[in-house]
């Protein structure tokens, strides 16, 4: 073999190992690449996973805080239209027609003893007057007409010396006003509910 053949051999030797070196070099960057590809979309579908279980618990939290939130605001305005409801028969009790037996049953269960006076408030100046009282007075207790007023809709206080009490419309109110809102609320339809 010629000197030339020989290098023409050793030149093709080295061609075709270059190449086989440069096709392995290839194929080991594709499969680096593919594996590095895997990573990634391995490491992209867990942060999504993640992502979407994040919003997703978010999502049910702000439900329910907004479904609390609703309740809230349902209960307080069920609580304003009772008040409501409340403070409106107060007034109206005022202006009943019984009103003066209303009057008389709460002066005949004072348990005071001796002079009584009964504040009343401006608005009963011309129904409740010393001779109604005088009426209900007993030997145990008089009644006699205070001199001021409440600022209350209507009742009364009683006062005998150091003592008072107080039977105002509003107070009477507001001790059975707990009572109250539970019967009422009773009586208001409840959230998806419909009045027949």
């Amino acid at each position: 073999m010629s000197l030339q053949a020989i290098l023409s051999k050793i030149e093709n030797d080295a061609k075709k190992e270059a190449d086989e070196i440069i096709q392995s070099a290839r194929d080991e960057q594709k499969e680096a690449l593919h594996v590095v590809k895997s990573r990634i979309k391995g490491r992209h579908h867990k942060d999504a996973e993640r992502i979407r279980n994040r919003t997703e618990a978010n999502a049910r939290q702000m439900k329910s805080h907004t479904i609390r939130e609703m309740e809230k605001a349902l209960l307080s305005h069920r609580r304003k239209i009772v008040d409501r409801v409340i403070s409106d028969s107060v007034r109206k009790i005022a202006s009943a027609p019984d009103y003066l037996d209303l009057m008389g049953a709460l002066l005949g269960e004072c348990d005071l003893q001796g002079t009584i006076e009964v504040v009343i408030c401006a608005g009963d100046a011309d129904r409740i007057t010393s001779a109604f009282l005088k009426k209900l007075s007993t030997d145990e207790r008089k009644f006699v007409l205070a001199e001021d007023n409440h600022n209350d809709h209507g009742g009364i206080l009683m006062r005998a010396g150091d003592i008072s009490l107080n039977a105002t419309l509003s107070m009477i109110s507001e001790l059975n006003h707990d009572g109250m809102v539970m019967e009422l609320s009773r009586l208001l339809p409840l959230e998806g509910q419909v009045e027949e």
